[in-house]
């Protein structure tokens, strides 16, 4: 079960964690195929937000894995809109 305190913290972070999500799905949308630290370097983020943006659209089917980008020496996963 959910603490009341852990229920609230979660509805006060949901319009900022949607509206990231939208911003995230644009620069895709924008750009693809694209990686996660393109989108970061796109939108001025640190990475560690965009993983986790990233993370909620692949659960909801709105993005999916594209292949990877060979340019770097670190594999980096290519994304892309479903």
């Amino acid at each position: 079960m959910i603490h009341s305190n852990s229920r609230a913290a979660l509805a006060s972070i949901a319009p900022v964690t949607g509206q990231a999500c939208i911003e995230v799905l644009r620069v895709i949308r924008e750009s693809q195929p694209i990686t996660r630290q393109d989108i970061a370097a796109n939108l001025g983020w640190e990475i560690n937000r965009v993983t986790g943006r990233v993370r909620e659209l692949l659960d909801k089917n709105s993005i999916i894995e594209a292949g990877n980008d060979t340019t770097h020496k670190v594999k980096r996963g290519l994304l892309k809109v479903a």
